[in-house]
């Protein structure tokens, strides 16, 4: 059966696009090698599989490994370390001969570039890939990602292909984990991992199509299958990218984690792994007596937690190490070492070594650019995230975020536009709410942060905005707690006050905001009285909170602050995606969106297009026909600058 279907000659090939030319939807999926396996618009296809009604098949174009293992070599190669090693080799037989990608995707241009419905699981690194063959044209909509219905239709399981297929099907497949490295494998194993992708994946469309529309998602869907026509330009097009800011801040990161990590062993009073958590936890949670700081630890590692759950003894590496953990003894020596150390560890790791030496294939700063990943479906609430580099977790108010950011800059002749929302969230908040103090600020043109200051102080809001910007700061800590749910540690930090002092402002909004709380209330009762407890958010995008309903306080508790901000920041992504796709629809040839980071975009523009661009995205963004959506005015800054960093 696996024979026949796999294509090994054009007569093959021709009655498969025969017979998928004859149905009005199509799966398929790519396999890459490298260099830049990830990277749609660099990397080198070498299978290709298709599914439809009745038929399932592989292409491979350019496998080399065969079936058999026919001998091995001997290859000298370097160690990390700079040693000189000899490894063996085996020695494959070779694989079949096969089509030529230009053969391929010459005979797919029909099917690819039809109306027909074409489907794919995390669909913009497929129809990425393919567009290189069609000189970068993007093979046009309708799209059918059953990643994204898969998300739509349950956020809170795993969605990913073979998960799914596994739920609904009971079927194992890829145990070895094939996909990662092809090329490493058999021609079998990939035949068969690669027709199964496709075979699979059309079933799992077949099986979530209907029920978008039974569950009342379809427009939803359409939306996200619309923005992500731009996911897929945006990562065509790339970032520019300074790779000297990059490799300056290689040079700096390198020598600060060198002074930190003396700093530690001077106030801790020996060495010992930095980057090993029970080391760590050894070292801040261990007894004096045992050469431990005996700090009191806060929080159990993940792997604390199920022993806790089971009923096992906790040990002294039961509990975590990382940040928030070590915060709570800012002013001790060596956490504030350790805590500029991770920030400094992290940020080298996530942004400089993933950026200029990946593990695999060469720099991502390829012909000046970088290419990330954006996924719409990112997080549970809806909104964004991105990888390779993640763009969403770079520090704002730090001089190594602002050098980070410094790296992303325009070409000769092209300018950047960063424009984003104004306290977005907050926006959200008084929308849904209808009235009150927030709700009335925005419409007279305050700043939520100084309303909120100017009600819980009593003050006059002209007096808080032209000379207390510490109040707004505590403002900001209280509007950021009502949000995300957070408690009064979190607000005393963010503002730098106590936490008895963070206590008596919270009370204090309480009262000053009775409207917030209510609806808050409101939101968390609605949501635990449904059928499956849940909520929506501005567009219909459906939160569901099983653990409303649980008899454990602490996961009750959770489970309502992550229902609450789930609507409010849910809603505030919705309106993020519609602006991009309003941008999409109405933007100057030209001028190319590059990222998306929380309520904010970036737009690489040539200089002549910038106030043609400016226009487009002030319309996309805050124009009537997104406004209509809201009921407070919507405000977006637009920056035109040479560098992320010189935005903010």
């Amino acid at each position: 059966m696996l024979s026949r279907s796999i294509v090994l000659d054009t007569e093959h090939l021709d009655h498969v696009v025969r017979h998928f030319s004859r149905h009005g939807a199509f799966f398929f999926d790519i396999e890459s090698i490298p260099p830049y396996r990830g990277i749609p618009a660099h990397n080198t296809v070498s299978w290709i599989s298709l599914a439809t009604y009745g038929m399932a098949v592989t292409i491979p174009m350019g496998h080399i490994k065969g079936d058999r293992i026919i001998g091995e070599r001997v290859e000298m190669y370097e160690t990390k370390t700079g040693k000189i090693r000899k490894r063996k080799i085996p020695v494959w037989s070779t694989a079949p001969e096969q089509l030529r990608p230009s053969q391929v995707f010459e005979a797919l241009e029909p099917l690819l570039f039809s109306d027909r419905e074409k489907g794919a699981h995390s669909l913009p690194m497929d129809v990425g890939s393919v567009a290189k063959y069609y000189g970068g044209k993007i093979p046009p909509p309708p799209y059918h990602d059953t990643y994204t219905s898969s998300v739509l239709l349950d956020e809170n399981r795993l969605n990913g292909l073979k998960p799914r297929i596994k739920q609904l099907y009971k079927i194992a497949y890829d145990t070895e984990d094939t996909g990662r490295r092809v090329e490493a494998h058999s021609f079998r194993k990939v035949a068969r991992y690669s027709y199964a992708d496709s075979a699979l994946g059309w079933l799992l469309y077949k099986h979530n199509d209907p029920l978008i529309d039974k569950q009342g998602l379809r427009d939803l869907f359409d939306m996200e299958m619309e923005l992500l026509e731009e996911v897929i330009d945006m990562a065509a097009y790339g970032d520019p990218v300074d790779k000297a800011v990059l490799e300056e801040l290689e040079r700096e990161l390198t020598a600060a984690l060198v002074e930190h990590e003396a700093r530690i062993y001077r106030a801790v009073g020996r060495e010992f792994n930095l980057n090993s958590p029970p080391q760590k936890a050894q070292v801040f949670w261990g007894p004096k007596e045992q050469g431990g700081l005996g700090l009191k630890p806060v929080k159990l590692t993940d792997g604390g937690v199920k022993k806790k759950r089971r009923g096992e003894k906790l040990t002294i590496t039961d509990w975590s190490t990382d940040a928030d953990s070590l915060k709570k003894y800012k002013g001790h020596p060596a956490v504030d070492a350790m805590l500029d150390y991770q920030r400094d560890d992290k940020l080298k790791g996530t942004y400089v070594d993933a950026l200029l030496h990946p593990d695999e294939d060469d720099c991502l700063i390829i012909n000046g650019r970088v290419h990330a990943r954006f996924n719409p479906m990112g997080a549970r609430t809806g909104r964004w995230s991105s990888s390779s580099p993640n763009l969403q977790n770079i520090p704002v108010r730090t001089p190594q975020g602002k050098k980070i950011r410094s790296a992303f800059r325009a070409e000769d002749d092209y300018l950047e536009l960063i424009a984003d929302y104004g306290q977005i969230e907050l926006v959200m908040l008084a929308h849904f709410i209808g009235y009150g103090a927030l709700f009335d600020g925005f419409w007279k043109g305050i700043d939520p942060h100084t309303i909120t200051a100017a009600l819980v102080f009593a003050l006059p809001p002209d007096e808080v905005k032209a000379n207390r910007p510490d109040l707004r700061s505590i403002a900001k800590g209280l509007n950021f707690a009502i949000v995300y749910g957070a408690g009064p540690d979190t607000v005393a930090e963010m503002a730098e006050i106590t936490v008895n002092e963070a206590r008596k402002h919270m009370k204090k909004h309480r009262a000053e905001f009775p409207e917030v709380y209510a609806y808050k209330a409101h939101v968390i009762d609605t949501a635990r009285r449904q059928k499956y407890p849940h909520t929506t958010t501005l567009l219909g995008r459906v939160r569901r909170m099983p653990e409303l309903r649980s008899r454990d306080d602490e996961k009750r508790s959770a489970a309502e602050r992550q229902l609450f901000n789930s609507k409010i920041q849910g809603s505030a992504a919705d309106l993020i995606k519609l602006a991009m796709i309003r941008w999409r629809r109405n933007h100057p040839a030209g001028a190319h969106m590059t990222r998306t980071v929380h309520d904010e975009v970036g737009v690489h523009t040539p200089k002549h297009l910038v106030e043609e661009s400016k226009a487009a995205l002030l319309d996309a963004m805050v124009g009537p026909g997104i406004q209509k959506l809201v009921k407070v005015p919507l405000t977006v800054d637009i920056h035109a600058v040479e560098r992320w960093s010189d935005a903010k």
